[in-house]
């Protein structure tokens, strides 16, 4: 890549930012193996930051590399994943449940919660400094010592990338059709979610530091994805929590209720922040 303060072409501003969460990844990792405050949340962000990073920019570089590292990282952050979920699990079920109440039931659920992930963390401490650990690491080096590029990564640095933003921001809007079309189609939900944590990523890793393309249109962008994404997160955790609490026994109209109670209305406001995005997409294009 070149010294220069501005990218050369798409591929590098690309290539650039690939970079600096590479350096995220190694900043993140002994967070998330010696299980420190939010240390498994900010490598597994990370690890999501790449994916979406190589997913959303693939037409600059080799796609079968790109298909290889992709699918090693996705692995990686399935494990973390794991560790994750039931983390945020654990704080659902801790805001709904009164450690004063004699809720049976709640004190079950949270400690199999507790054992689940103590369990899901071990995982996570032996695979993060494995062989496989290594070498996941070396292959994604390799591929930053020398990217493979294609034809498509020498196009004018603006112009290929905010293509490629425009791309994802379409298919973002085309999993909120899908998503609002029918009631509670949680796949379709979930597609959306998904569409819109690659839009947010694929902007901000070259819109921060060390790439610094676009301005206040594109963070208009990445900030109503994330709000798409935060919302429908949200919704999943309420939604997990109320059927984990009634399948160990606790009764419907208690803690469940308000949970599904607040995940309807954080549903209901989806469609204003399909809109916000629709919006921003529009101004950014």
């Amino acid at each position: 890549m070149s010294g220069d303060d501005h990218p050369d072409d798409a591929g590098d501003a690309v290539a650039r930012s690939l970079d600096a969460i590479a350096d995220q990844l190694d900043a993140t990792l002994g967070l998330a193996v010696l299980d420190q405050p939010d240390g498994v949340h900010a490598h597994r962000k990370a690890v999501r930051r790449l994916r979406s990073t190589l997913a959303a920019y693939r037409p600059f570089f080799d796609a079968d590399t790109v298909r290889r590292l992709h699918r090693t990282y996705r692995d990686w952050g399935r494990e973390l994943g794991e560790a994750r979920d039931l983390e945020v699990r654990i704080a659902v079920a801790e805001r709904f449940l009164d450690d004063d109440d004699d809720d049976a039931a709640g004190a079950r659920m949270l400690d199999e919660l507790r054992t689940a992930y103590r369990d899901a963390h071990r995982a996570v401490a032996r695979r993060g400094v494995s062989v496989e650990a290594r070498d996941r690491r070396a292959d994604l080096a390799a591929f930053l010592d020398a990217p493979p590029r294609t034809a498509k990564a020498s196009r004018r640095t603006k112009r290929g990338v905010r293509r490629r933003i425009v791309k994802e921001g379409d298919r973002v809007l085309r999993r909120a059709a899908a998503a609002t079309s029918g009631p509670g189609d949680d796949v379709a939900l979930h597609e959306l979610r998904k569409a819109a944590r690659r839009l947010r990523y694929a902007v901000e890793s070259v819109t921060r530091p060390p790439v610094g393309l676009f301005g206040a249109k594109a963070d208009a962008l990445a900030v109503s994805a994330e709000q798409i994404h935060d919302l429908l997160g949200d919704v999943r955790d309420l939604l997990a929590f109320a059927r984990a609490y009634e399948a160990a026994g606790g009764v419907s109209d208690g803690p469940a209720a308000r949970a599904k109670v607040e995940a309807a209305e954080k549903l209901d406001e989806l469609p204003a922040a399909v809109d916000d995005l629709r919006s921003a997409l529009a101004q950014f294009r």
